[in-house]
């Protein structure tokens, strides 16, 4: 087991990617702030209460993980 960084990718409030594992804290915060600066993508939930855009967040998480289960990005 090894200590690695998860990049955990959120549209709006529901995840959508949580498969990236770094090596390096700095290369995870690099593709979480390249994400993060993406423009809002357009909303497709039809309702009134709904936002009519909704913007990518990326956050780096520590975890613990197998690399030879896992596959972590240098």
């Amino acid at each position: 087991m090894t200590h690695t960084f998860l990049l955990i990718l959120y549209l709006g409030q529901k995840i959508i990617s949580q498969d990236m594992h770094f090596y390096n804290v700095d290369n995870c915060r690099y593709y979480a702030e390249r994400l993060n600066n993406q423009p809002p993508v357009p909303n497709r939930v039809d309702g009134d209460d709904e936002p009519k855009t909704l913007k990518y967040t990326a956050v780096c998480e520590p975890r613990k993980v197998d690399p030879k289960r896992v596959s972590v990005y240098k």
